[in-house]
């Protein structure tokens, strides 16, 4: 074996799991981790990558080795040998832990400067696509308690007293307590405090996802900027809920910007908040906000963009994307939610029809496009693929603009498949993770378009998480 082969045997075999390594860490990964490389004499055996949770640009640490493949590790951070000069102290207590957010160790400006730089590499090599004009990444007004819903999961203590939290990374059944957030405004904190010692009170047991026992699932909470009012959702299995209305009376006296509370019934077997049946309900259920001029209703399960001042931000972005030939065409808005992007579009278009899973965020859309005064709005619920084919045959002649602003996980195959056969000139495709979007950009550059323009909107500072915008031209 010769020396060079010897060399790089001995430098990928000392990348074990388990080990503790010291790296320079280098740039940020999507997903938020630091970027290091084995140094070593041998350019092949350079190429290995090291992924560190929690390090940024600039930092030397010691790592530990917790997963082990062939061209690259993943590692946890046990200790900052040498600080990155970029690096700051992150003010939450509970950061590395929660799970939730992964750069308050790095300036907002350089938050924003590693989105944009991500978000066009993943498209240029992920998606083997670079868009011929790219705008400068649009930043969020506000940097903390931007956030407008929050979801929070019931979980045990050492005490066996239920906590509200969230889930430990890689520990789905373990939940991290959350006395508070930094991300979301002030009254929801009160109203979190509030919440677990009333339960506790109580006697209540939280849900435990493994056994399926317990009582408390979910709290999910909604606040608007426009009126600083508040609704919460409690979710549970099936059981009682005692005294209700003192629940409501103790939320009240804490945070008294509650505008409504309800009880809803969860069944299912994952862990996910979702309500079969409203059980039990106080005030209203929804809440009103504003996007420029425009007001619209929302439910605690509806979706709608968690960072409103960034939404308007986003909205104008994809408004622009339809171009200004875009009046006399009719716009498809797929994945409509409460109508929000539809109805903002609505004046630069001719007609729109939006389509949504959840019937009722389609409620919503209908009741905002009423109070807006979008007559040119029809908003349809059911599955995408199954209702494409019933909007097809519509009176109002073919869609020039088709928006696409599905979930995390991108398009579903069905579903794009048949969003491309309707052939539109022009889509505009918003993804929250450029990564999906890189996938589903391969089909759609198949499909005969090809990505003309893209703009990156930051929703979620302090977060590796990004919105993005592309507008795509049938060739």
């Amino acid at each position: 074996m010769s020396n060079r082969t010897k060399q790089k045997q001995l430098s990928v075999d000392r990348i074990q799991k388990g080990a503790a390594v010291e790296l320079d860490v280098e740039d940020l990964a999507y997903g938020g981790r630091g970027i290091a490389r084995v140094r070593d004499a041998d350019p092949e055996a350079a190429r290995f990558v090291v992924f560190v949770a929690h390090a940024v640009p600039g930092d030397r640490v010691r790592a530990r080795i917790m997963k082990r493949r062939k061209s690259h590790a993943e590692a946890e951070l046990e200790e900052v040998l040498s600080p990155s000069p970029s690096r700051v102290a992150p003010p939450c207590p509970l950061f590395g832990t929660c799970g939730g957010c992964s750069w308050q160790n790095l300036p907002y400006s350089e938050q924003l400067i590693h989105k944009q730089r991500q978000a066009e590499s993943i498209l240029e090599h992920l998606g083997d696509a670079r868009p011929d004009r790219i705008d400068p990444i649009v930043p969020s007004p506000e940097e903390w308690r931007y956030r407008n819903k929050m979801d929070f999961t019931f979980g045990t203590n050492a005490r066996g007293e239920p906590i509200l939290g969230f889930h430990r990374p890689g520990r789905f059944w373990e939940i991290v307590e959350a006395p508070a957030c930094l991300l979301q405004p002030e009254p929801l904190d009160r109203l979190l405090g509030a919440m677990t010692t009333w339960v506790r009170a109580k006697g209540l047991q939280a849900y435990d996802p493994r056994s399926h026992e317990g009582f408390l699932r979910h709290l999910v909470l909604r606040h608007s900027v426009a009126t600083n009012e508040v609704v919460a959702l409690l979710l549970t299995s099936e059981g009682e809920l005692p005294e209700p209305e003192t629940l409501a009376a103790a939320l009240c006296e804490a945070c008294p910007e509650l505008k409504g509370l309800v009880w809803g019934l969860n069944t299912g077997l994952a862990d996910v908040a979702r309500q079969e049946k409203e059980l039990w309900r106080w005030g209203e259920a929804w809440l009103h906000e504003n996007l420029g001029n425009l007001r619209f209703r929302i439910s605690p399960l509806s979706f709608f963009q968690v960072n409103t001042p960034a939404a308007e931000r986003l909205y104008s972005a994809v408004r622009a994307m339809l171009g200004e030939d875009a009046r006399g065409h009719r716009l498809l808005d797929a994945y409509c939610g409460a109508g929000s992007i539809g109805i903002f579009c609505a004046g630069a278009v001719r007609e729109v029809v939006g389509i949504e899973l959840l019937r009722e965020a389609v409620w919503d859309a209908r009741d905002n496009a009423e109070r807006n005064g979008a007559t040119n709005c029809t908003f349809l619920a059911g599955e995408m693929r199954e209702v494409l084919p019933l909007v097809a045959d519509m009176p109002g002649g073919r869609f020039g603009r088709v928006v696409m602003d599905p979930p995390r996980g991108g398009m579903d195959k069905r579903a794009l498949r048949g969003l491309l056969e309707i052939q539109a000139p022009v889509l505009v495709y918003v993804s929250c993770n450029p990564s999906t979007l890189a996938r589903d950009l391969i089909v759609i550059r198949e499909a005969g378009y090809r990505a003309a323009a893209m703009q990156a909107v930051d929703l979620f500072p302090q977060t590796y998480h990004i919105e993005t915008v592309v507008r795509f031209e049938r060739m």
